[in-house]
């Protein structure tokens, strides 16, 4: 009866055992699965982003005003040295327009790297500028500069501007 017992013990010991390595092993399985999944959406939301802004420097350099607003969010802000806080889509259209009148090739941007958040609703983006403008005497002169860009995910799963800031180098 005591060997019964003992056997009986050492059958339910052993299948607990076995049973809690496979639901580690579970466990494990499901958070490198969410791992990939979140890595899998963290490229492709770095890869929109760097095609919006891409599509976002075409449209400024084609000096294409409707376009180039259309990547911020309606409460954006743009942050640009010696000038005032700039908020509103309006305001930023302004300030846009105001630039496009300026003769000269206009503005181009590069992304140098993007960054998205864990959670998915926010990244960051920084890159390089060029303003190549045009005096009256025909003579061009470029500036160059960097930004860092807020982009916020928006429900259709779009991403929109929500923070713009440059400085030149020079």
């Amino acid at each position: 009866m005591r060997g019964l017992r003992s056997l009986t013990v050492f059958v339910c010991v052993s299948l607990i055992a076995f049973g809690s390595a496979g639901c580690g092993r579970s466990a494990a399985h499901r958070r490198a699965q969410r791992e990939r999944i979140l890595q899998e959406r963290v490229a492709r939301d770095q890869a929109a982003i760097e095609a919006a802004c891409a599509d976002w420097s075409k449209a400024s350099q084609a000096k294409d005003l409707d376009k180039t607003i259309s990547f911020y969010a309606d409460d954006a802000i743009v942050l640009s040295p010696k000038m005032p806080l700039v908020q509103g889509k309006d305001n930023i259209r302004k300030g846009w327009a105001q630039m496009f009148a300026i003769p000269g090739p206009g503005l181009t941007f590069t992304t140098g790297e993007v960054e998205v958040a864990r959670s998915g609703d926010f990244a960051w983006e920084h890159g390089a500028y060029d303003f190549a403008t045009t005096d009256k005497k025909g003579k061009t002169t470029t500036e160059r500069g960097k930004y860092i860009t807020v982009w916020k995910k928006q429900a259709d799963g779009s991403w929109t501007v929500v923070a713009d800031m440059d400085s030149s180098d020079q």
